[in-house]
């Protein structure tokens, strides 16, 4: 095993033991977690899309996009998995926090099924944490491509489009969160090189959408009697049978052909829109660089 893999198994473990004693701590006394996460807890009007709050964002996340691209490009395939690593750790901390605010101080002690952590925007935290320990194959490859490619699309979708909530924290949280997935999809896209081949990136990257997909339909299913009397209702990728989705066109498909039809719809585009305009994006800026360079080596 490599230094650098010893070393991330290491960390990997010490963040798994030290949430596992906050949770015992917690369910032995729970007064000092909800103190520290009332210390946290400021009520706001919703921000507005694109209002100052929304726009600020913008501006720290295209910032850094750019700066991440930069580097990725000069690192290479050798930084991957050390970066996607760092990633997987700050979303295993950010999904902490959110499991433990929405527990003890939005409701009171009882389990939110809304904000159970599979949704689609939830995979990078799984992924982070597995990818970088598997060898160079098939699966790793399609993972990544996934993340770059899906992953940066979902990562979109909230950022210039958000659902905001009506506390602080939760609205940096969400940004923050979604900052971090399109970073971390372009610097899988520059330091892997993709971008060059459409059928070899995507057709593993979309086995894996439909892997997930597949798995959250039955968790939809499973535990849904479960879920009966939460707060909010459990409705993974938001495309549970159970419940309505909020998605532009597949929402008028489910209401007119059915939730097969609208789950059928919903795989087409973000297979052949969504991820698909990922890849041609990064298509044209490498062959933008590529061009560039060439025009300097003469």
């Amino acid at each position: 095993m490599k230094q650098s893999t010893k070393i991330r198994l290491v960390a990997l473990l010490c963040g798994i033991g030290a949430i596992l004693l906050i949770l015992l701590a917690s369910a032995i006394d729970p007064t000092p977690v909800r103190a520290l996460l009332k210390l946290t807890h400021v009520p706001i009007d919703r921000p507005s899309v694109y209002g100052v709050f929304h726009i600020c964002w913008l501006l720290i996340g295209l910032a850094l996009f750019v700066l991440l691209s930069i580097l990725a490009l000069k690192k290479g395939k050798d930084a991957t998995d050390g970066t996607v690593f760092g990633f997987g750790m700050l979303f295993l901390v950010l999904e902490l926090y959110k499991q433990l605010y929405s527990f003890y101080i939005l409701c009171d002690g009882r389990y939110d099924f809304g904000v159970f952590p599979f949704q689609f925007c939830s995979l990078p935290l799984y992924f982070c944490l597995i990818a970088p320990f598997l060898r160079e194959g098939w699966w790793k490859e399609a993972i990544y491509r996934f993340l770059a490619l899906f992953g940066t699309m979902g990562g979109c979708l909230v950022l210039f489009y958000p659902a905001w909530f009506d506390t602080l924290s939760l609205c940096c949280h969400t940004m923050l969160w979604h900052v971090a997935m399109i970073a971390l999809g372009l610097w899988i896209l520059f330091s892997r090189g993709y971008g060059r081949s459409y059928l070899a990136e995507m057709l593993p990257a979309g086995a894996i959408f439909l892997g997930v997909t597949a798995l959250a339909t039955v968790l939809n299913v499973v535990l849904y009697p479960f879920s009966k009397g939460s707060p909010k209702p459990l409705n993974l990728f938001y495309m549970s049978p159970y419940h309505s989705t909020y998605f532009l066109i597949v929402k008028d498909v489910w209401r007119h052909l059915g939730w097969a039809c609208a789950m059928l719809c919903y795989l087409a585009l973000f297979i052949l829109v969504g991820a698909t305009l990922v890849w041609v994006v990064a298509r044209f800026i490498r062959w933008i660089l590529t061009h560039f360079s060439q025009k300097v080596q003469k």
